[in-house]
């Protein structure tokens, strides 16, 4: 940072008359400059896995400051259109269930790594019910 200047005018002298003249006095600044870092972003893989179909089990990759409601809308993307969405961390359990939506997955407790660090996965249990199971069409067997 350069140093900064500041005029300083003298005012009248003793017999009246106005000196114009100005003084310029350097005020060196030694304050170190402030840094502002910006918080380091932790990523995770996400192992979600549907409860008792292993065919429809996906990974994907995220930020650990993404929201619950960001990866339940990510399951409705992969799956349709879908009811009662219970989403649980490591094992399939109430006491594990993630109820918040604005929750991040830090304040859940899952941790990450860096862009340069070796991957983090977390493995999330879901299940859900189809939005229409109960669809006559859905039902209907081939027999005729």
């Amino acid at each position: 940072m350069p140093p900064s200047t500041v005029k300083s005018k003298k005012l009248k002298t003793d017999s009246g008359e106005d000196d114009a003249s100005t003084t310029r006095v350097k005020i060196i600044d030694v304050a170190p400059p402030i840094i502002n870092e910006s918080d380091p972003v932790y990523y995770v893989t996400l192992d979600m896995r549907l409860l008792n179909w292993n065919y429809l089990n996906f990974k994907f990759r995220t930020k650990t400051t993404t929201r619950l409601f960001a990866i339940k809308q990510r399951i409705q993307k992969q799956h349709g259109p879908i009811l009662d969405l219970k989403i649980c961390k490591e094992h399939y359990s109430e006491a594990n269930e993630l109820r918040d939506d604005m929750m991040t997955l830090a304040e859940y407790g899952i941790t990450g790594a860096a862009d340069g660090e070796p991957e983090v996965v977390c493995l999330i249990h879901y299940d859900f019910k189809p939005d229409q199971y109960d669809n006559p069409l859905l039902l209907a067997s081939e027999e005729y």
